[in-house]
């Protein structure tokens, strides 16, 4: 990789920009420098591409520690790198590690030495209000509610970081230094997602932890056998779930499970036969302290998993978990917790205002047709598109593998059910979960005549899927658990567009009458009942959205209409220019966002108050798919282009929005 750019006066690094030795078409632009570490420094850069562009991290081993470590400390990180690399070959990738992006060697003088520094650029986790690490969302947590993470939240994190190592120790890869600092995160409740950072790079000849503060790891998280062994001898898988259950404690608990500033204290509490417990901390969170079984249960798990004989621990992460997850079971409440969501709801957002970045990640216009799309909470995706079933990475896109899906180029939607994990609906009235791991569960409709074209709610709760058939009106089904219920036939409707959840027992049902007008109705399934509501003459309704724990879905369609329905009634706010909207979400700030030709809205105030946000003629086909959270947003349009916004942190605090002159990316 060479070095070209302006350099800066304290840094030789910052505002720079590095070009790839593998792709001569992409770049870095070093934007700001995010820390330094003991043996690496990390920036904040944007990778350009011809494809667009996308926020990295690139981080660059020290000048120092080059001299001291030699050529080792490249072969480390190209070995390392290689054996990560593997994570990306399968489609979709892992959503559970930071993914490898790229890596190399840079030429840089330093001392009046030409070094070659080694360098990885990873993925960026914009973390948004709550923060990036893991030790920021518990702070939150504790500063805002008093008490650490609720069983349900405490279940998703110990869910994703299980898989994530399970990802890495499968391709012979020991973490090392699993800290609540070296788990990133991004999302907001379901679509919260828990990322394994910083990992591989820790190995002998002073090479050490290359991206964190010690050699050997953190004392109170890292194994007795990695700190006292010499060298990495004995440290093994078992060695991070160790560091698993340490982290498992102060995430339930937000206290440190062994208080300890060295390697000796360290050791010393680790052989003490007593451990912490659950009950003496203030911050555990009120349903687990009224059940002292689960909390006697889970110290007993988490004293066995930090054992200092590695033979009694749990033989892999998913045990570990596995002792852990079914006494959070019964805590879970279907949705954040009203001390996790009042947190959110005290934020005073204001109306549109400059201040957000706008970056293409994807230009539109390269002949893909966007058909059904289901969002990660990282921003990545799996879509239904006319290559067929695509993974969208967050830089390019990549066929997914289909083989396993029970009907052969019959899929009709795709939906996320979890992080990592979708529901593909097709036709013979079939479902099917579908994740990296190919289908692991398949779902067959009564009637095998019809296909399933949407779903929305909990395959294991309640759920609504949507069925047409030639020659017959479309049928809404209720699912409650694997059982179907009744179905329900819509007589006069022409087609449904889309199923969004309203609140516990109600969906927004939207479409087209066979008369061409547009349908909207609010859907019971326990009831068997459908009330439609009053629609907009002559104009299809094409899109919905919604978000239960506020019991609010929104509409939309052409002519700017916009329907919006929550416990109290249905009001119908307008938007000036009557544009011709075709997608809808929601975010957990009460933002509304809606989306056209070129164009994207955001609606305030109980969708009172609505400013067009970004704007650019040259994007002529409409966005169908937008994922908004707290911090972010991205967009999606039916020609595959790739728009995203993203605040700062400090926005974000004072409630700040995107607004129309903020920088745009460039398509």
């Amino acid at each position: 990789m060479s070095l070209s750019g302006p350099p800066s006066t304290t840094d030789p690094f910052l505002g720079a920009s590095l070009r790839s030795d593998v792709h001569a078409e992409v770049s870095y632009r070093i934007e700001r420098k995010l820390g330094v570490g003991g043996t690496a420094a990390a920036y904040f850069a944007l990778r350009e591409s011809p494809v667009g562009a996308s926020p990295v991290v690139v981080k660059i081993i020290l000048p120092r520690v080059v001299l001291e470590a030699g050529e080792t400390a490249d072969r480390v990180v190209q070995k390392e790198a290689v054996a990560l690399g593997r994570l990306n070959e399968r489609v979709p990738p892992t959503a559970f590690v930071v993914r490898l992006i790229d890596t190399g060697r840079l030429d840089h003088v330093h001392a009046s030495r030409q070094l070659a520094l080694p360098w990885l650029a990873v993925e960026y986790v914009h973390g948004g209000l709550e923060g990036t690490t893991l030790e920021d969302r518990v702070a939150y947590s504790v500063r805002t509610t008093q008490f650490a993470f609720e069983p349900e939240r405490v279940s998703r994190c110990l869910t994703h970081v299980a898989e994530g190592l399970t990802d890495i120790h499968e391709v012979g890869v020991i973490h090392r230094d699993i800290t609540p600092n070296n788990v990133l995160c991004c999302g907001f409740d379901d679509h919260e997602v828990f990322k394994i950072s910083d990992f591989g790079i820790a190995r002998p000849l002073g090479v050490g932890n290359t991206f964190g503060e010690v050699m050997l790891g953190t004392p109170g998280y890292i194994a007795p056998e990695q700190a006292f062994a010499g060298d990495g001898v004995g440290v093994g898988p078992w060695s991070d779930i160790f560091s698993f259950a340490v982290v498992t404690y102060f995430v339930l608990t937000g206290q440190q499970y062994f208080e300890v500033s060295n390697p000796v204290q360290a050791l010393m509490a680790v052989r003490a036969e007593k451990r912490r417990t659950l009950l003496e901390t203030r911050t555990l969170c009120p349903e687990l302290r009224e059940s002292p079984p689960a909390c006697a249960a889970i110290d007993d798990a988490l004293a066995r998993a930090t054992s200092i004989d590695p033979k009694r621990r749990p033989a892999t992460a998913k045990a570990f978990a596995a002792s852990v997850l079914p006494w959070l079971a019964g805590h879970r409440p279907g949705g954040p917790s009203r001390r996790h969501l009042r947190s959110f709801m005290q934020l005073q957002v204001a109306d549109a205002t400059p201040g957000w970045t706008w970056t293409v990640r994807h230009p539109p216009g390269d002949g893909r047709v966007i058909a059904s799309v289901g969002w990660d909470g990282d921003g990545q995706c799996l879509a239904l598109t006319s290559h067929g079933l695509e993974h969208w990475n967050g830089t390019t896109w990549t066929p997914a593998p289909a083989g396993d899906l029970p009907v052969a180029n019959g899929a009709r939607f795709v939906r996320r059910i979890a992080s990592g994990r979708w529901l593909v609906g097709s036709d013979r009235a079939t479902l099917a979960e579908y994740s990296r791991s190919g289908v692991s569960r398949v779902l067959r409709g009564p009637d095998e005549s019809v296909s399933f074209v949407d779903a929305s709610g909990d395959l294991g709760d309640l759920a609504v899927v949507v069925a047409m058939g030639p020659g017959r009106p479309p049928l809404l089904y209720g699912l409650v658990g694997t059982r179907w219920l009744k179905p329900l036939p819509l007589p006069g409707v022409a087609c449904v567009a889309g199923v969004a959840r309203l609140d516990d027992s109600r969906w927004l049902v939207v479409g087209r009458r066979e008369d061409g007008r547009g349908y909207v109705a609010l859907y019971a399934p326990l009831e068997w009942h459908v009330q439609p509501l009053e629609p907009p003459p002559g104009r299809p309704v094409v899109a919905c959205a919604g978000r239960p724990e506020r019991g609010i879905a929104l509409a939309v369609g052409a002519g700017g209409y916009v329907l919006r329905a929550t416990a109290t009634g249905v009001t119908h706010p307008t938007i000036e220019g009557s544009p011709a909207l075709a997608s809808a979400a929601l975010d957990v700030l009460d933002r509304e966002w809606v989306g056209g030709a070129g164009e994207l809205w955001m609606g305030t105030a109980q969708g009172t108050r609505w400013a067009r946000v970004w704007r650019d003629p040259r994007w002529t086909a409409p966005f169908v798919s937008i994922l908004a959270d707290v911090a972010s947003t991205t967009a999606m349009t039916a020609d595959g282009g790739v728009l995203e916004c993203r605040a700062s942190q400090s926005q974000i605090g004072a409630g700040a929005a995107p607004g129309d002159t903020a920088r745009r990316g460039r398509a």
